[in-house]
């Protein structure tokens, strides 16, 4: 019988740990729990990793890598400013919307991760980084379309992350779609009033 990559077997309990953070929080994530959703010998997760935390630090800096690279995609320049807002915001959500549990998790390992340093790490340069891409989104959107933030466009690239976080977040207690559609075009309304041309006319 053919012997299975010790990656492949991480992969394998890593998406095993997610789904069981998703469905019962990060405090039922023992070994056994992992080990039985993976169908694997426990032996198996100290195999592949020193301990359950350093399995969940990994599945932190999957999830949250992941999350950037949506996001990278999502905040791109296109079109006029409040079309081209409301166009990536819709896009941020959409994975949302597509497999919710995976983002349940997300936000449950949030507060476990601000307990260790080690994963505070990860949480931080994700910060950072999504932070850095909706203010580089910002400029090219204004650029485009010759116009100026009123406000840094840093500064309004960190509201417009944590709103978005927020209007998420209560999509996925209530699941209402309409609601959050609304939320997020008031939001992309609400930004795009913030430019003036950059002549100097409003």
């Amino acid at each position: 019988m053919a012997r299975v990559p010790a990656e492949q077997r991480r992969r394998q309990l890593l998406q095993a740990a997610l789904r069981v953070v998703a469905t019962e929080g990060v405090a039922a994530a023992s070994t056994r729990r992992i080990a039985g959703e993976a169908n694997l010998p426990p032996a198996v997760v100290h195999y592949c990793f020193r301990s359950v935390e350093d399995l969940l630090d990994a599945l932190t800096a999957l999830v949250f890598g992941e999350m950037a690279e949506v996001a990278a995609v999502a905040l791109r320049a296109r079109g006029g400013v409040e079309s081209s807002i409301k166009a990536a915001l819709h896009r941020l959500w959409a994975p949302y919307r597509t497999d919710p549990a995976r983002y349940k998790a997300l936000f449950d390992l949030i507060p476990y991760a601000l307990r260790r340093p080690s994963a505070t790490v990860v949480i931080r340069e994700y910060e950072d980084k999504i932070c850095g891409l909706a203010e580089r989104f910002l400029i090219d959107v204004a650029e485009r379309n010759n116009k100026t933030w009123q406000d840094p466009a840093d500064v309004i690239g960190r509201v417009l992350i944590s709103t978005v976080d927020g209007v998420v977040l209560a999509w996925l207690i209530d699941r209402d779609d309409g609601k959050t559609e609304a939320a997020l075009d008031w939001l992309a309304a609400s930004i795009a009033s913030g430019v003036t041309d950059s002549s100097g006319h409003s």
